[in-house]
């Protein structure tokens, strides 16, 4: 896998909008999928970090590398619009069923 090119942020609850390299961010959106350049100078501003994502075909295959796959890692994955959790052998969402 190459590494996600999107973190999964939560902003602040009092925040106000914020333009990261030209693009502009707004809390009241909600949780949103930012780049990963953007996301340093947010979560600086209070905004949250939740989880790397992206689609499906993008979730961790390897134990070693920036988003390592071992027991416990979370990734926000884009396709299905929910958190999923690597238990060691699947990947479950937050139900604990496969997916």
């Amino acid at each position: 896998m190459t590494a996600p090119l999107t973190h999964r942020l939560i902003p602040p609850a009092k925040g106000s909008k914020i333009t990261v390299h030209g693009r502009t961010y707004d809390p009241a959106a909600g949780a949103q999928d930012v780049s990963e350049f953007d996301a340093v100078r947010l979560q600086a501003n209070g905004w949250i970090y939740l989880a790397p994502s992206g689609p499906t075909t993008q979730r961790p295959t390897s134990a070693v590398g920036v988003y390592p796959l071992l027991p416990g890692v979370k990734f926000w994955d884009t396709t299905l619009s929910h958190m999923v959790i690597w238990d060691g052998a699947n990947w479950r969402n937050e139900a604990g069923s496969v997916s």
